[in-house]
């Protein structure tokens, strides 16, 4: 968070001119859901994609599974989460849930043919988040888990097995991901409009931070002075 920062000029991509600041800012959490999305997970058009969780990656893996062709795509968080729910059918989301208000089991079977999600991405991390997912994912779905979270699960595992569902980890991003995406980025490819909530300069740190802890924010920026 500073004017100038020194890295070696390996790890170094180019921001085209068309780019803006604000924009290319957020090249690294938008990598961070399209390995997850796009590398790691496999998403044909029309799949149903269920992504719990929706802080700034969990909005940013939506935003890139309907970039995919997801054609049911399901956004669920807590109470709490209200204002970014709002984000996630900002972002093209077909349907947003209260994990906590509504029985996800029964809801999918209201969903297409009632099966369950080709694709449920836990970027929530808490093991109710894995648990969740486990029980509404489709028979022969995927799982890709990107939330990080400390808790023992406590929970048995059966369902991966007589679901024969394929769980897949993703972390982090490569430097094939930041060219990508920055190619993205500078073609309006992702729409980050709705995810930058503030645009601020580096003595504004306190308040973005803040604003972000509590919700105000789902991302701000801080533009060098």
């Amino acid at each position: 968070m500073a004017n100038y920062v020194c890295v070696p000029a390996r790890c170094l991509h180019h921001i085209p001119d068309v780019l803006l600041f604000e924009r290319a800012a957020l090249t690294e959490p938008c990598c961070v859901a399209y390995n997850a999305v796009a590398v790691k997970s496999s998403i044909r058009p029309g799949d149903t994609v269920f992504v719990i969780g929706p802080g700034p990656i969990g909005l940013l893996c939506a935003e890139m599974a309907r970039i995919a062709g997801a054609g049911t795509l399901i956004v669920a968080g807590t109470k709490q989460d209200a204002s970014r729910l709002d984000v996630a059918r900002a972002l093209g989301a077909t349907q947003t849930v209260d994990i906590q208000s509504t029985n996800i089991v029964d809801y999918m079977r209201g969903i297409g043919d009632g099966l369950g999600a080709d694709l449920v991405i836990d970027a929530a991390g808490a093991s109710a988040a894995m648990k969740a997912a486990l029980e509404i994912v489709r028979p022969g779905g995927q799982i890709t888990k990107v939330g990080w979270g400390p808790q023992p699960l406590n929970f048995s595992l059966d369902p991966l097995v007589q679901k024969a569902v394929r769980l897949q980890g993703s972390f982090s991003h490569t430097f094939e991901n930041w060219e990508k995406v920055v190619a993205m980025l500078s073609a309006g490819q992702i729409n980050l409009g709705p995810v930058i909530s503030q645009v601020a300069a580096l003595d504004q740190w306190k308040e973005c931070f803040d604003g972000m802890y509590t919700g105000k924010y789902v991302k701000a920026v801080l533009r060098p002075n």
